[in-house]
């Protein structure tokens, strides 16, 4: 159980430090995002129309009880007129990297390298073999996760490349790390 926890430490570090890498030196963060035109504008009507953090989403219809045909249509019009988005709002601002936001992707990190261990133990095998299987569980998370956003919310496909590139390489190392501290397991033949 040691070896599993010291493991998960080290492949959540490995993940850490990767993400960091991708998301400051790697040119996808970059391409994935857009500044607003006349953003001071924009950030004024913001201001004297949203008050309260959160993740909006536009045109809006309300889905908590039946939808009258309708209004669904009118919904599905203004849908497809345009314009539609996501919006993450903060309307009191925040801190680019606080000691907050960094922990918490740290322990995240780690947790996530902790089932990863869990699952790494119970593969038998070479060590590559071993190490690629923890990269397919990236690549699993990128496609249950990244790729729904792409379809549903249409993130951009930058970001779903950049995305693909930081969960794979991140639990590539993370691989690396644990496969070298968890031995594979013995199969026994009858």
């Amino acid at each position: 159980m040691v070896r599993i926890v010291l493991a998960a430490i080290v492949g959540g570090f490995l993940m850490f430090v990767w993400g960091a890498f991708s998301h400051t030196v790697l040119p996808f963060e970059r391409e994935a995002r857009r500044p607003i035109p006349n953003e001071s504008a924009v950030l004024s009507t913001f201001g004297s129309n949203l008050t309260a953090p959160g993740m909006y989403f536009f045109p809006w219809i309300d889905r908590s009880g039946k939808v009258p045909a309708a209004e669904q249509e009118a919904w599905n019009q203004k849908l497809a007129s345009g314009p539609s988005g996501l919006l993450i709002y903060r309307p009191n601002g925040g801190e680019a990297m606080s000691p907050r936001q960094l922990v918490s992707e740290f322990v995240s990190n780690v947790l996530a390298a902790l089932f990863g261990a869990l699952i790494l133990v119970q593969l038998p095998g070479r060590f590559g073999r071993r190490v690629l299987s923890m990269a397919a569980v990236g690549i699993a998370a990128w496609l249950s996760i990244s790729v729904s956003q792409w379809t549903w919310y249409s993130f951009s496909t930058p970001f779903l490349i950049g995305d693909l590139v930081d969960q794979f390489g991140g639990w590539l190392l993370a691989g690396i790390g644990m496969a070298t501290l968890i031995k594979p397991r013995r199969v026994r033949s009858f």
